[in-house]
Order: C-alpha cells, then sequence, then structure tokens
C-alpha cells in the first residue's frame, strides 16, 4: 500500500472499510464499484466535471474517470453558477453513483491523466491548474514516508474538492487503507462528538486558530494534526498541543506545486522553519523569490511569489509575498510587513491589510481583537484606530500607515482558510461591517 494508482491491482479485501459516511461505513468493494459505474458513464472520453457532495462518491468518480481515461476537472466550489461556468464534456453529481456497477473493475494500474483544478486564487478570478495523476500519487507516497502510518479514522474541516483536502482527506487514506470521515466537522457543535474517537485531524489555520476559543479542547488527546491553506500563528499552533501533544504538522504548498515543506512548531523557535519535501530541490531568485524543482512541477521549475531566507540545512523562512508589496505615493509597501506589525500590539488577535482604490489609493485594515471592546461607540472605534495607527508610526512610513479601519470578529476567510483582496475590501463598502 502506498500508491494511488495501484489501488484496483492490489488484493485488498472487499469488505475492507474505506470511508465512514451519514449512511454508514462504506467499503472497498462497494467503491471499486463506484468506480467501475463512472467509467462506464465517462466511456467516450473528455474532460469531465466532478461535482460530488460526498468525498466517497467524489473517491469513486474520480478513480473511474481515470479508469476510463478522462480528465476530472475540479470545480472549486460547487454553486450552479460556476458549475455552469465551467463548461466540460461531461457532469458526475453523487446520484450518478449511487447504483454502483456489479463488476468489479479490472484488477491493473490505473494510468497517469491530466487532472484539471479550479481555484479562485486570492483575487477571486477563476484558475486553472493542470496536474497529472501520476504526480498526486507521486505526493501520497511522500506523504507515507514522512507522516505515516497514521493511526485511526481521517477527518477533515477542509472541502474535499481543492487540493489539499484531496489528498490529505481523501487520497492518502484511500491508498494507505485507513478510513476517512466523509462528514465534515468543521462546525463546532459536532466537532467534539467526532474528535472524541480521536481521529487524525486535517484541518486549515482558520478553523485551528478559532476552535480553541469557542470549544475546551484539553481533554482531547488526537494523534496528529495537519494543517495547510497559510500560515498557523505560533501561539495557535503552541495552543493545539493541549489536544494533540505531537504538535500541529503545518504543510506549505499550492495547487501548482503540491506540497513543498512541512513544519511542526514547537517550544524551540527553530522549529518555526520549513523542512522542504525529499524531492523537492531549492533555490533564491535575485529577488528573494523561492525556486522550486521537482518531478511533480513542471520541467522548467516553478518559481512561488513568497520572498525566502534559504539555510545552510536545506531549511528556510518565509518572509512574506512579493505580489503583496505595492505602490502608495510613489512608495514601495509590503501588506505583510503592516499585518505583521499590527498583530504585534496586545491588543490584535489578527489582522489584515487591503488596498483599497478611489481618488486617492490608501490602505484598508481589517483588526480582529483579542479581547472584549466597546465598538458601539463611533468614539470608542476612533480612540482604538488612533492608538493602532499610532502603534504602527513608530515603525512605518507614512503610505504604509491604513487609513480606513474595520474591527471584525473574524476575518473573512474562505472555506480553505485563504483571505482574499475582494472579501476584505468588500468590508469597506457602506454596506461592510462599520
Amino acid at each position: 500500500m502506498g500508491r494511488l494508482a495501484g489501488l484496483f491491482a492490489e488484493d485488498r479485501p472487499q469488505a475492507s472499510v474505506v470511508a465512514l459516511t451519514g449512511q454508514g461505513p462504506r467499503t472497498f468493494g462497494e467503491l471499486a464499484r463506484g468506480a467501475a459505474t463512472a467509467a462506464g458513464k465517462a466511456a467516450a472520453g473528455g474532460r469531465w466535471l466532478l461535482a460530488c457532495e460526498d468525498p466517497f462518491a467524489f473517491a469513486a468518480g474520480f478513480l473511474g474517470l481515470v479508469q476510463a481515461g478522462c480528465v476530472p476537472v475540479l470545480p472549486p466550489n460547487l454553486l450552479p453558477g460556476t458549475l455552469e461556468a465551467l463548461k466540460a464534456d461531461g457532469l458526475l453529481r453523487d446520484a450518478d453513483l449511487a447504483a454502483p456497477a456489479d463488476a468489479l473493475p479490472p484488477p491493473r494500474v490505473l494510468a497517469d491523466v491530466p487532472v484539471e483544478f479550479w481555484t479562485s486564487g486570492s483575487t477571486g478570478a477563476p484558475k486553472q491548474v493542470l496536474r497529472r495523476f501520476q504526480d498526486l500519487d507521486r505526493e501520497v507516497e511522500i506523504l507515507e514516508g514522512l507522516f505515516g502510518p497514521l493511526p485511526g479514522t481521517v477527518a477533515g474541516t477542509v472541502p474535499h474538492l481543492h487540493i489539499y483536502g484531496c489528498l490529505f482527506r481523501v487520497f492518502w487514506p484511500l491508498a494507505t487503507g485507513r478510513p476517512f470521515l466523509s462528514e465534515p466537522c468543521g462546525d463546532p457543535a459536532r466537532f467534539l462528538a467526532v474528535m472524541a474517537s480521536r481521529p487524525v485531524l486535517v484541518s486549515s489555520p482558520a478553523h485551528l486558530a478559532r476552535l480553541p476559543r469557542l470549544l475546551d479542547l484539553g481533554g482531547l488527546d488526537l494523534p496528529a494534526v495537519f494543517s495547510s491553506g497559510g500560515a498557523l500563528g505560533r501561539e495557535d499552533a503552541l495552543a493545539w498541543r493541549a489536544a494533540a501533544p505531537g504538535g500541529v504538522v503545518e504543510v506549505y504548498g499550492s495547487t501548482e506545486s503540491g506540497g513543498i515543506a512541512w513544519r511542526n512548531p514547537g517550544p524551540d523557535p527553530a522549529s518555526s522553519r520549513w523542512t522542504p519535501f525529499p524531492d523537492m530541490a531549492l533555490a533564491a531568485a535575485e529577488d528573494g523569490a523561492l525556486l522550486l524543482r521537482s518531478p511533480r512541477v513542471e520541467a522548467g521549475g516553478l518559481r512561488m511569489e513568497d520572498a525566502v531566507s534559504l539555510e545552510a540545512d536545506g531549511r528556510f523562512t518565509l518572509l512574506g509575498r512579493l505580489d503583496r508589496v505595492v505602490k502608495i505615493e510613489e512608495k514601495r509597501v509590503s501588506l505583510p510587513q503592516v499585518e505583521e506589525a499590527l498583530k504585534a500590539h496586545p491588543l490584535v488577535r489578527d489582522a489584515a491589510v487591503v488596498v483599497l482604490e478611489g481618488r486617492r489609493r490608501m490602505l484598508g485594515a481589517a483588526v480582529v481583537l483579542a479581547g472584549a471592546a466597546d465598538l458601539e461607540d463611533p468614539a470608542a472605534r476612533r480612540a482604538l484606530s488612533d492608538r493602532l495607527g499610532a502603534h504602527l508610526a513608530g515603525t512605518l512610513e507614512g503610505p504604509a500607515l491604513p487609513r480606513r479601519w474595520r474591527f471584525v470578529a473574524e476575518l473573512p476567510r474562505d472555506a480553505r482558510g485563504k483571505l482574499r483582496a475582494e472579501d476584505l475590501a468588500g468590508l469597506f463598502t457602506p454596506s461592510g461591517n462599520a
């Protein structure tokens, strides 16, 4: 076990459980017959949109499309408008796989096909990213080598349609014979009940930062916790050691690259550095951007818009997004630098800044406070923004100081924990949170 391509070439018991769903356990035999159903429907070939809400149906549909030599198309979400915009040769939904085929697929290794991911990115504009099935399969093998074997069931708070959830919640457990929980457990009302069985947790910084403030996690003893989609705050990572003594394994990567590196922040500050995946060769460009070479990325390598500091031992520190350096009043302003300066204030738990376009280009700051405050009174909000502005003025030049402020309960992160510029800017419209 350990490779997805050989899943149906193995002598795996048909009755072995691969997923736990709301309808009960689902077996390997049901998965194989579901894949055969999908392969039969997609026999004509082409690009097939995989729009399954249930991760078990998604897995069967995906493997069936690969069997048929089709291109699986994974949408960023399942909204009707999104599915309509992503024109494809066919569409597979949960209902299409409800009646699995009687016959099992032939026992052969799955061939390589393109896989089409669609991601909204940081701007909200839909973006197509082409990967290969063999590259996803290689990454599953790498994950097992680095972090396996995982004990018990795998549960997740992240969507299965995006590459992180797809790999960690579905493909990795499938390839290595561990059941995955089909139901998402991001809702606090369900979270503790699901965690009582001590699953491996696949989550995001947004969930991991929020849950300890909503729930008492002290009684948990989780065998492993994974996080991706952004950097988890060091204090949040350390706080999770009460629920997961082994800490939180953070994975840095992208849809284009797959997993690049990992870290497990602990009491030692050096643990905040990133360790590259074993098949990654890293370098830094003249402007500090991270350059990648790996069998899992295109032949010419890949440039990440993240500035890095490379260490002699191969590890590295992320210094912020290069594409988040903007010009305000003819001055170059690093948005990550402004955000980190805000987060350094004891009143601030989280913060994000965004460029606001208008007659005058300026920065807007959205701030999550660390404690309670009277935000109903305009004078109190103004005093708070003045205090934070004065704090920033001690280290930043005038153009880098936010001119507009919003105080919010949570930053508007999407299901993957991403902050999109358009969502942040929406806070500053007349209908936004004042």
